[in-house]
């Protein structure tokens, strides 16, 4: 029930975004400006705040993220391959690989497992463990989400690797998640009044990422797309979860992070992805779809997840 009690808000604010994009409440110029908002702003005052945040993780943290990071990598190999043969063009690829790897934990993992946790021994400690895993697969994410939607793009092969490090430098979503991560390691609490200001801005990312993509999808033709789509969200709720399932054996994990790493795993396309494909020219409504179509299958995949590592 939990599981749906997460999904079910997200699917609302993206109707409601179509909603007032079909009504011409929301106009294209401002939806644009809204998204550079989102990603510029908002989308790092709550990962900056989210890892500030963290407690002290549990002492296998670091086999956790072998796990999770492994994984990510492969879905990112997989997806990109698996634009070849669905003959997507050559600037979607990098959408539906990052479409692929890139999970919302933050406001569906991180809720799921906060209610899995709750009341349980040792519970505090495996829920720490889930928010700096979360942190630093973020910086991955972010990392990869350059390097594939830019690789996606035509550009003189001896400029690609100088363009890709000046994109992952000057990532604000990369730069805020990692300068959280000092505050976090050292207990360092920020001024009350900072953190209250960035409590507010964090509290907007989600919601304006989910309009911006609610209003790309209401006029969008998505026939030729819906092949990646599909191909998309069954990847990332049931092909990077069996891939996580199939290497937990050689990392030895206590039961609470299998069931971490299984529901991260399954967790739907982030909001982030259209926004950082939008900023990025890669194929938006691609990203849109797949953030739609993969939230809808997550909630058969979350409790399924949890059922599995029970």
């Amino acid at each position: 029930m939990i599981a749906l009690h997460t999904i079910l808000p997200i699917l609302l604010l993206v109707a409601l975004g179509a909603g007032l994009a079909r009504m011409r409440f929301l106009g294209a110029s401002f939806m644009a400006d809204l998204n550079r908002l989102a990603f510029w702003v908002a989308l790092p005052a709550l990962l900056f705040r989210s890892v500030v945040h963290a407690e002290s993780p549990g002492p296998q943290t670091f086999h956790l993220l072998g796990v999770m990071v492994i994984a990510t990598l492969l879905t990112a190999v997989i997806g990109w391959l698996a634009a070849i043969p669905l003959r997507l063009p050559p600037g979607s690829r990098g959408t539906l690989s990052q479409s692929a790897f890139r999970g919302n934990m933050a406001y569906i993992g991180i809720p799921v497992l906060a209610y899995a946790f709750a009341g349980v021994p040792g519970g505090r400690e495996a829920f720490a463990t889930a928010v700096i895993v979360m942190a630093l697969l973020m910086a991955l994410y972010n990392v990869m989400a350059v390097f594939v939607l830019q690789a996606s793009r035509p550009v003189d092969a001896r400029q690609f690797f100088p363009t890709v490090l000046r994109s992952i430098f000057t990532n604000p979503l990369l730069i805020s998640g990692l300068a959280g991560l000092p505050f976090a390691f050292t207990h360092t609490a920020l001024p009350v009044s900072v953190d209250r200001a960035l409590e507010s801005l964090a509290g907007a990312a989600v919601p304006i990422a989910l309009l911006c993509i609610g209003s790309s999808l209401a006029h969008a033709r998505l026939g030729r797309r819906l092949h990646g789509i599909v191909s998309a969200a069954l990847m990332k709720t049931a092909g990077m979860p069996l891939i996580t399932f199939l290497l937990l054996p050689a990392f030895n994990l206590h039961p609470a992070e299998v069931r971490i790493a299984l529901v991260l795993a399954a967790c739907p396309t982030a909001a982030a992805a259209y926004i950082m494909a939008r900023e990025m020219d890669g194929d938006e409504q691609l990203a849109g779809g797949s953030i739609v179509l993969s939230t809808v299958f997550s909630a058969a995949s979350l409790p399924l997840m949890l059922l599995l590592s029970a």
